[in-house]
């Protein structure tokens, strides 16, 4: 009796361990998923003013308001409430930075705490969105980029998609894009798909 409760007793303990390691896995990290497609991709050697940027440890992705304000105009959905608000935000915030402003656009988002619902989707939607123009203009070859603070002319993008080694729910497909220059990585994301 004492033994089969031992038994037990070690076959919960495997299965806690292992729900905590496979929990502790972040698929995002593993870079070994099949390539979907690569790109060489170029940038303008200049940008207008006012302009933001996305900073990746010593690299810039810089993207002039008027080039993200018809990005967004023309590819964020706003089939939701909260979508065309989130919308109209970003809208808003890039129409009324100063001529000769070079902002990091992190300070242009809607602070989280506190908020629920509809305001906390917009807020998502607002850091969704930006990431999304930079995303789309880099891949459009209009946005700037500067590693060190000088202008770099080319990049390269890798797309991978592969199936999440440890998936915790049906989420189980791993997408991930990268464009870097050398080894200095310009702009990263990786998100969760079912497909």
């Amino acid at each position: 009796m004492a033994m089969e409760s031992m038994h037990i007793f070690l076959m919960l303990v495997m299965l806690i361990v292992s729900g905590s390691v496979k929990a502790e896995t972040d698929p995002c990290d593993l870079s070994n998923y099949p390539v979907k497609w690569k790109s060489q991709l170029v940038h303008p050697n200049s940008y207008d003013l006012p302009a933001i940027f996305h900073k990746s440890d010593n690299s810039k992705v810089i993207v002039s308001a008027t080039k993200a304000i018809n990005y967004v105009k023309t590819n964020m959905a706003e089939h939701t409430p909260y979508l065309k608000d989130a919308k109209a935000y970003i809208l808003n915030s890039l129409s009324s930075l100063s001529n000769d402003k070079l902002l990091e656009q992190s300070e242009l988002w809607i602070a989280l705490e506190g908020l629920q619902g509809q305001e906390l989707n917009k807020a998502i939607h607002v850091m969704a969105g930006y990431q999304g123009l930079f995303e789309g203009l880099l891949l459009q070859n209009e946005a700037s980029v500067s590693i060190n603070g000088k202008l770099v002319s080319s990049s390269n993008a890798v797309y991978m998609v592969g199936k999440d080694p440890a998936p915790l729910d049906e989420l189980n497909y791993v997408h991930k894009l990268i464009v870097t220059n050398s080894s200095q990585i310009i702009f990263n994301k990786c998100w969760l798909d079912s497909k």
